[in-house]
C-alpha cells in the first residue's frame, strides 16, 4: 500500500500530499508505517489548537524533514462553504503580515490564516522533557542549510503552509540561527495574502510548487474574478444557476449568491487599502492537475444541490489528489493501530 518513498533531490508530489492526506488520520505514526514506511513522526501534538493541527515527520533514508499541516472541510454542504469564509479563512478582513521575508512593503495575509498560524505556534508536544513546540524541534534539529525540510498542506492546510513556511524562516534568523533549506508544496490551497506578500512568497521559495485540481472550487476561493468561475464551473451539470439556496436572508440561485460572495471580497479588499488577494507561483511553480470528468461522478437521483457540493467535494478530496498524482488513496480507517 506504500507509496515510492522520495530520495535525494526535491521531495516528489505523490509523497508531499500523501504525508498531507495523513495529517487526518488518528494514528499518524501507523499510518506513515502503512503508506510511507521510510518516514516517521519525530514531534506530534498533544492535541490540536482551535481545530488546527500538524506533525513533523523525519525519512529515515535521507534524513529529510517534513512539516504536514492538516486542513479542513471535507464534507461540503452550502452552510458549511459559506461558514468557510468568515470562518476558516474569514477573508473579509486582512491583517499586516508581521514576518517580512522580503523588501516589499504593505504585505497582508487574511485574518483566518493569522488565526490559523497562531494556532501551529501554539501546538505543543509533552514527554519527559517536557513541552515542546514546532519551532524549538526545529531550532534543535534542522539548523543550517545542509538539513531539509518540506512544509506541505491540502486545502486549508496548503493555505496555512504559506504562511508558516515564511514565518519559520523568519523565526530561524530571530534566532540567529541559519535555517534549513525550506520548500513548500501547497495542494488545492486557496490564497492566503495580498500581491505583496505573494511577491515575497515566491522570492523566498522560488522551488516552491502549488498544485491544483482545475475542477476544486477551494483554490479559487478569496480572488473575486474566480469566486465567480465557481458557478460555471461543472457544465453541463449539475449547473449552479439551476440551484437555489438562501443567501442573507435570501433565495438565491448558486451562481448568484457566489456573484454575490466574490462582490463583498472586492469589497473588502477596497476597504484594506485596495490589498488584493492572489495566489502563489502564479509565475512559476503552479502544477494544474486535469481530471478525468467520469471520475467524479454524482447520483442523478439526488437534489441538484446534493449533487453540487457532492461534485465539489469529490474534487477537491485528498484521494482524489493522490489518484492524480499516481498514489495510491489513503484509508485512515484501515490504518492498524500502532502505540
Amino acid at each position: 500500500m506504500s507509496t515510492n518513498p522520495d530520495s535525494g533531490g526535491q521531495m516528489t508530489p505523490d509523497v508531499a500530499m500523501t504525508l498531507a492526506s495523513i495529517t487526518y488520520c488518528a494514528d499518524i505514526r501507523g499510518a506513515l508505517k502503512t503508506y510511507l514506511p521510510d518516514w516517521s513522526a519525530v514531534w506530534s501534538p498533544d492535541a490540536a489548537v482551535r481545530g488546527n493541527y500538524a506533525f513533523i515527520a523525519r525519512n529515515e533514508v535521507t534524513g529529510r524533514y517534513a512539516v504536514a499541516i492538516r486542513g479542513s472541510l471535507l464534507n461540503f454542504s452550502w452552510g458549511a462553504f459559506y461558514n468557510w469564509f468568515e470562518q476558516d479563512f474569514n477573508i473579509f478582513e486582512q491583517v499586516d503580515w508581521q514576518y517580512p521575508v522580503g523588501p516589499q512593503s504593505g504585505q497582508k495575509i487574511s485574518q483566518g490564516s493569522s488565526d490559523g498560524l497562531d494556532d501551529l505556534t501554539e501546538l505543543q508536544q509533552t514527554d519527559e522533557a517536557g513541552a515542546t513546540t514546532m519551532l524549538d524541534y526545529l531550532l534543535k534539529y534542522a539548523p543550517g542549510a545542509k538539513q531539509s525540510v518540506a512544509v506541505v498542506g491540502h486545502s486549508l492546510g496548503g493555505n496555512l503552509a504559506t504562511v508558516f513556511a515564511p514565518w519559520l524562516l523568519y523565526a530561524f534568523r530571530q534566532h540567529s540561527i541559519p535555517p534549513p533549506s525550506l520548500n513548500v508544496y501547497t495542494f488545492a490551497a486557496p490564497p492566503a495574502g495580498n500581491t505583496q506578500f505573494v511577491g515575497a512568497y515566491d522570492a523566498a521559495f522560488p522551488d516552491s510548487r502549488r498544485y491544483f485540481n482545475t475542477l476544486d472550487i477551494v483554490p479559487m476561493a478569496s480572488v473575486p474574478a474566480s469566486i465567480m468561475g465557481m458557478g460555471v464551473l461543472y457544465y453541463p451539470e449539475p449547473q449552479a444557476s439551476e440551484i437555489s439556496v438562501t443567501y442573507d436572508g435570501m433565495t438565491v440561485t448558486l451562481a448568484e449568491a457566489f456573484d454575490a460572495i466574490a462582490l463583498l471580497v472586492g469589497a473588502s479588499e477596497i476597504e484594506n487599502d485596495n490589498s488584493s488577494y492572489s495566489q502563489t507561483n502564479v509565475e512559476g511553480g503552479s502544477v494544474p492537475l486535469n481530471p478525468d470528468d467520469s471520475y467524479c461522478q454524482t447520483d442523478p437521483s439526488d437534489p441538484l444541490v446534493v449533487q453540487w457540493f457532492e461534485k465539489a467535494g469529490c474534487e477537491h478530496g485528498h484521494d482524489t489528489y493522490l489518484r492524480l498524482l499516481g498514489a495510491p488513496p489513503v484509508d485512515c480507517e484501515q490504518v492498524p493501530f500502532t502505540p
